[in-house]
């Protein structure tokens, strides 16, 4: 399974990167659009279209992101007064919820990128495919993501659980390398 989360993880932060561009490109789109409007008084048609089309890749790559850090809106109004044999099923179901969300998302998207194919985007003139192709592929990935969760909850038990081993981790590397580093000082002396 590790191997499995390894290559899910290097999928998003490959798409990390897109995102980055994307907020780039859209920042210039947007810069090119106002200094068109108040400077030149046109702006070119793919401004505004561009702008948003970024923004749209952007945000489902957030998505996806938000999944993978566990930082999405949850309900833990409910569950943090929950006894812990009760908490971990409900965490469960509500990462297979998450996951059957990416699913129901990546294939209704792909149903309008095969029925809008052959459409263009009117200001740019950019195959209307392109806009449906990344939704779909990241619906692909919060499933993904979510298989890999639901592993570390049969294996590790809750978020919390999960969270306080990881920082037990960390806690015992650092003395680790404090020790280390100490032996390194004293053998200089």
């Amino acid at each position: 399974m590790n191997i499995y989360k390894k290559i899910i993880n290097k999928i998003v932060s490959f798409f990390e990167y897109i995102a980055v561009f994307c907020l780039a490109a859209m920042v210039v789109a947007v810069i090119i659009q106002v200094v068109g409007r108040y400077v030149f008084r046109n702006t070119p048609g793919w401004s505004e279209e561009m702008a948003r089309q970024f923004m749209v890749i952007f945000s489902f790559i957030g998505i996806a992101i938000g999944v993978r850090e566990k930082i999405h809106i949850a309900l833990t109004f409910f569950t943090d007064g929950l006894l812990h044999k009760i908490r971990l099923p409900i965490e469960i179901f509500g990462k297979a919820l998450i996951a059957t969300l990416g699913i129901m998302m990546s294939v209704n998207m792909s149903l309008l990128f095969e029925r809008l194919r052959y459409n263009r985007l009117p200001g740019s003139g950019i195959p209307v495919l392109w806009v449906y192709a990344i939704p779909t592929a990241i619906g692909v990935i919060i499933a993904l993501i979510c298989v890999y969760q639901i592993y570390d909850h049969f294996k590790f038990g809750t978020d919390e659980e999960q969270a306080l081993k990881l920082k037990g981790l960390k806690e015992s590397k650092e003395a680790e390398a404090a020790l280390k580093v100490e032996e390194l000082q004293r053998e200089d002396l």
